[in-house]
């Protein structure tokens, strides 16, 4: 039987330079005074409730993904991966990111408002066709994407919450030193492994949250789910030290230990001062 395969997405994204520039209509101010008149605008016009900019201003600066297979009553994984715009090429990031969500299903933690129309709105810049997105799990209701905002919150039926409160609310560490609204300065810092290790954790936490939903809502059994997560805490640190950079890895290597109550693991002891 051909296993169904999975393919969890987070993206971490900046003001696109040349977009601001061009909205601010002043080539010659330095982004930074663009960007921050921009922001001001927006606060103005939501009436201070939000600067959150429009999906065409963000660009991917990391991706990261983790792909698994499903056979028998037990998903495993099987690979991960990071992007950061520090390898460049945008178009052919695009271009590898459509092919591996072909004949997977996408899972998300609102990827349907952010993720996947920010990778919409960069492919429409770029020039970059992805027609079998737009022809299949693109759809409203499409079982190959399956938004963990909307399965949480009963498609909105009930307010959402955070990714950071259903971690938590499931015993994961959630967010810690870093949050999206930092990617920006941090990206001004050359941060981009912090960022990237972030995203990371942000992945797997979504990956473990859908997992535990599948527990409930009956699709996995109590023993398909235990496996499930035994196959993310015992297979991904080794794929984690074959696929990414050591600075991610190592990175990768710390959240497990804060993530210790989640796998029924002991406290790793702290070290006196």
């Amino acid at each position: 039987m051909t296993p169904r395969r999975f393919l969890t997405l987070d993206l971490e994204t900046v003001p696109d330079e040349e977009l601001v520039a061009a909205v601010d209509g002043e080539p010659e101010r330095p982004y930074a005074d663009q960007l921050r008149r921009l922001l001001d605008e927006r606060r103005s016009r939501s009436g201070g409730r939000t600067d959150f900019l429009p999906i065409p201003f963000h660009r991917p600066v990391v991706a990261c993904t983790l792909e698994a297979e499903e056979r028998d009553g037990v998903v495993r994984v099987v690979d991960a991966g990071v992007w950061t715009d520090r390898a460049g090429d945008e178009a052919s990031f695009l271009r590898r990111t459509w092919q591996r969500i072909a004949g997977r299903t996408v899972v998300s933690f609102h990827g349907r408002g952010f993720d996947l129309p920010v990778l919409e709105m960069r492919s429409l810049k770029l020039g970059v066709p992805a027609p079998r997105w737009f022809r299949g799990a693109r759809a409203e209701g499409a079982e190959e994407h399956l938004d963990l905002i909307e399965l949480l919150s009963n498609g909105r039926a009930a307010p959402a919450a955070p990714l950071d409160l259903y971690a938590k609310l499931v015993g994961l560490p959630g967010k810690e030193e870093v949050a999206g609204r930092d990617v920006q300065v941090l990206y001004g810092a050359g941060e981009l492994g912090r960022i990237a290790a972030y995203c990371l954790t942000d992945v797997v936490q979504t990956w473990l949250l859908f997992l535990r939903y599948r527990l409930v809502e009956g699709s996995l059994s109590r023993d398909g789910y235990d496996e499930s997560v035994a196959s993310v805490r015992r297979d991904l640190p080794a794929i984690a030290r074959r696929s990414l950079a050591p600075a991610e890895a190592r990175e990768l290597d710390g959240w497990w230990d804060r993530s210790a109550r989640f796998f029924g693991e002991p406290a790793p002891a702290r070290q006196a001062r």
